[in-house]
């Protein structure tokens, strides 16, 4: 299963306790199908119980499976990995969490200003939705600020394709999404690992952009 990069420092986000809670919206990365948005339904302190948002495909859910769990922040995402104790409703998922919440800041490697145009897709619920045009705004070796009219969400699981002298497509999770302007929206999006050829394109990249600097 594919992971965030967790680009900078990760860890327990400092005096905010555990975080979830009844009524907080998350996203639920499944092994082959993407993202599934729920909303916590209830919390105790081993396990969480979810009410699905999206449809799930026919066996993406079986008992047993280990699963991730990720839930936005102020400053970054935080990230569980949690086992499927049992389907109690046709929309409810039962969690037991395996593992203490790390929180995913956003980006604090060296990134350079790109400005280029790319084609966006959501993958949501194994499906992938309509390419939009957005900018790359700017480009790190962990990740990208998306911008455009695209209406993204945090947590979303996003495939880019951008030119970078070869055209590479990557993908990857929105760590923090929000309005900025009439009509548009930014993104900063945290690459998921197992994509070292369209990484070694960005790393060539930033390496002739920064020869300009």
């Amino acid at each position: 299963m594919a992971k965030a990069q967790q680009s900078g420092t990760a860890g327990p986000e400092t005096g905010t306790g555990d975080p979830l809670e009844p009524g907080v919206r998350v996203s639920l990365e499944l092994p082959e199908a993407g993202t599934c948005v729920g909303v916590v339904a209830s919390k105790d302190e081993a396990s969480v119980v979810l009410e699905l948002l999206d449809d799930v495909p026919d066996g993406e859910l079986e008992t047993g499976a280990t699963l991730e769990l990720f839930m936005p922040g102020p400053h970054g995402m935080y990230h569980w990995i949690c086992t499927l104790r049992s389907l109690p409703g046709s929309q409810r998922a039962e969690l037991e969490l395996v593992s203490a919440p790390v929180f995913v800041q956003r980006r604090l490697r060296p990134r350079v200003e790109a400005g280029l145009q790319a084609r966006v897709r959501r993958i949501h619920s194994s499906r992938r939705g309509t390419a939009h045009d957005m900018k790359v705004a700017d480009l790190s070796r962990g990740g990208m600020k998306l911008e455009g009219p695209f209406q993204v969400s945090t947590g979303d699981t996003l495939e880019v394709t951008v030119d970078l002298g070869p055209q590479v497509q990557l993908t990857g999770r929105a760590v923090m999404a929000y309005p900025s302007g009439p009509a548009r929206w930014a993104a900063h999006v945290s690459f998921l690992d197992g994509q070292r050829e369209a990484i070694d394109s960005i790393d060539a990249y930033i390496a002739s952009r920064m020869r300009h600097y």
